[in-house]
């Protein structure tokens, strides 16, 4: 049992649970913490959260936008912007789930909303949230080109716009 588990949430406070579903968020890895992943304190380090959203990234375009051709020459993807709130800790052999959803579609941009909860005794908590946003670059040129309309209609079958405002970040 971690230290905010013990007393009770941030600052004592008593932690609130968090259903989570495919309304919210269409897409869902499961995973389990393994411990290489944890530092010295014995809970997942923060940067396993960033490789969490990078392998919840690419299995989410995998399934759910097969249009998108990765092995094109002509374009990459480029991460331009990432963050996290670490809201409790995960511990080794934690069975997590790492759940994500397009928040904005730009004209080369997507914004992605990632949440990752833990199934505990009294039902889910959410323990880390954050935002990935990638870019679309031509790779000839090295500037951003605008998303192919399949790959386009793909992501928009993604977007829960209502998400947007609970990840909005000072820019």
């Amino acid at each position: 049992m971690g230290y905010r588990e013990r007393r009770g949430g941030a600052g004592g406070r008593p932690k609130e649970r968090d259903d989570i579903d495919d309304s919210q968020f269409p897409h869902r890895l499961r995973l389990r913490v393994r411990f290489a992943e944890t530092d010295a304190n014995r809970h997942v380090s923060q940067v396993s959260y960033l490789i969490y959203f990078e392998e919840a990234r690419t299995a989410l375009m995998a399934e759910h936008v097969p249009t998108f051709d990765w092995f094109t020459g002509d374009h990459t993807l480029v991460l331009v912007r990432q963050w996290i709130d670490y809201l409790a800790p995960a511990h080794f052999p934690d069975r997590l789930d790492v759940w994500s959803c397009a928040v904005t579609l730009g004209t080369s941009s997507i914004r992605l909303a990632h949440a990752i909860t833990r199934d505990d005794a009294g039902g889910t908590t959410r323990i880390a949230q954050g935002e990935s946003t990638m870019v679309l670059v031509d790779a000839a040129r090295g500037t951003s080109k605008p998303w192919p309309e399949l790959v386009r209609a793909d992501w928009t079958r993604l977007l829960r716009p209502k998400l947007a405002p609970a990840f909005d970040r000072v820019r």
